[in-house]
């Protein structure tokens, strides 16, 4: 699970902290350049955080991690050993802390505070079941493991499971700065994020709406999904595929890249192996007929193809244009024959036809003269 960067939706990493609607879980040995908000705080072992720390549940911070400002817990803490504070600690219920704590600014909670090594869960069940068996009481050690184990199933279905969904997993060795965020694993982003700094990962994958100011850089593929926006270029060894709607304020440099067509690249776009366009499944187009000057004239077809497979010829649409065929048409332009009259016509067929004839007598007197 610690091998993947998964951040969740709505997550917000902006220029000095990380906000998460879920929980977050950051494991061994990550640097966190940021303040981290979230609703439980689970850190591994060597973890640095720069920044405040505010859990509004409980919070648990393993051993030789080190806390660069202040630590907000709404409920319960848990420190390890060495672990180290540089501000001020607040816990609003129970405090557990183990030895060489280190918080300089001070501390206050409200409910038990405990300095100890505290004895794993598991290890705890198994004394105090021994404990009972030396005892005899049979009875009270199925009571008590009922009674708890109901108890805590109830809490973890009522409490965890919506924010289950919600969970922001920084994954083992992650370093998280305002300049990158880098990932020995794979990353998935969620919908409506907002994240600066360039992603460095061995793949990617975002979902919906995504605000990311950087670059994104990777060893296998990058899948960027709809309305979202990249101010910054794509380097992969593998396929881009972007969305549609995105936009990519920089260049695209891949093996292959597979576009939407209603997707904007403003930057070049480098791929051997090919670019290819994604279109939506389109409609069946209506006909048209096109008249004379090139205008498209609609024809919606009424009746659906029959069962039988006869198809009925469509009605013969008439198209009113300047340009006609027939010297005919009323409406259509002739030169010589608009406004003339019935007897000047047939003067003309007249004159036509006497002078066809002086032509052969012409013809015909010459002949003889030779």
């Amino acid at each position: 699970m610690l091998k993947h960067l998964l951040v969740p939706d709505n997550t917000r990493i902006d220029t000095s902290r990380i906000v998460v609607e879920g929980d977050v879980i950051v494991g061994n040995h990550s640097s966190i350049q940021y303040s981290i908000s979230g609703d439980m705080v689970i850190m591994g072992e060597g973890v640095a955080v720069s920044g405040d720390v505010v859990a509004c549940s409980d919070t648990r911070i393993d051993m030789w991690s080190k806390m660069g400002s202040n630590v907000e817990v709404g409920k319960n803490a848990y420190l390890g050993e060495f672990v180290s504070i540089e501000g001020k600690l607040t816990v609003e219920g129970d405090l557990d802390v183990g030895k060489e704590v280190k918080i300089k600014g001070g501390f206050v909670a409200k409910g038990w505070i405990v300095v100890r090594n505290p004895v794993p869960v598991i290890m705890f069940l198994f004394l105090y079941i021994r404990e009972m068996m030396r005892l005899g009481r049979g009875e009270e050690i199925e009571k008590a493991l009922e009674e708890l184990f109901d108890e805590s199933e109830e809490e973890h279905e009522s409490e965890s499971r919506e924010p289950a969904e919600k969970i922001l997993i920084i994954p083992t060795g992650t370093k998280i700065t305002p300049e990158v965020i880098e990932v020995g694993g794979d990353a998935v982003v969620g919908n409506n994020c907002y994240l600066i700094g360039n992603l460095k990962a061995q793949s990617v994958e975002t979902g919906n709406a995504l605000i990311l100011k950087g670059s994104i850089y990777s060893e296998g593929k990058i899948n960027i999904g709809e309305n979202s926006t990249i101010y910054g270029n794509l380097s992969s060894k593998g396929q881009v595929n972007i969305g549609r709607n995105t936009k990519v304020f920089g260049g695209i440099k891949a093996e292959s890249v597979l576009l939407h067509e209603n997707a904007r690249v403003e930057g070049t776009i480098k791929a051997p192996s090919g670019l290819s366009f994604l279109r939506d499944a389109a409609e069946m187009p209506i006909l048209a007929d096109v008249n004379a000057l090139g205008k498209v004239i609609p024809r919606e077809v009424k009746e659906p193809v029959p069962r039988d497979g006869l198809l009925k010829a469509p009605e013969i649409i008439k198209i009113d244009s300047l340009i006609k065929t027939s010297a005919k048409a009323k409406n259509g332009f002739v030169p010589g024959r608009e406004g003339m009259s019935a007897r000047t016509v047939a003067l003309g067929r007249t004159r036509r036809t006497g002078g066809v004839r002086r032509l052969r007598r012409r013809h015909e007197a010459g002949e003889h003269q030779s």
